[in-house]
């Protein structure tokens, strides 16, 4: 079984780090704040290349965040878009 490396806010370091600073300042519901405290697995998940995190991250806020459903329909809808796609985030 193959793993990705991630780099998490603690072992980060120059644009890396600015980035997590950056996404960890945004507002997020708190059902998707870990109890760890840490960044989510999502944002880990594109750690070794910041300025693609930023970019993905950035559209992603300007996608869901716009347009009459709510967070918790917009996820509906993410769901079920990536499990159709066989994609299990």
């Amino acid at each position: 079984m193959s793993h990705l490396l991630l780099i998490g806010p603690d072992q980060a370091e120059g644009r890396l780090r600015e980035v997590y600073q950056s996404l960890g300042a945004r507002p997020l519901p708190a059902v998707y704040r870990p109890v760890h405290g840490g960044a989510p697995g999502i944002i880990r998940a594109h750690s070794l290349d910041p300025e693609l995190m930023t970019r993905v991250f950035k559209f992603s806020a300007n996608l869901n965040g716009q347009g009459p459903l709510t967070w918790p329909q917009r996820e509906l809808v993410n769901a079920v878009t990536s499990r159709l796609n066989q994609c299990f985030y």
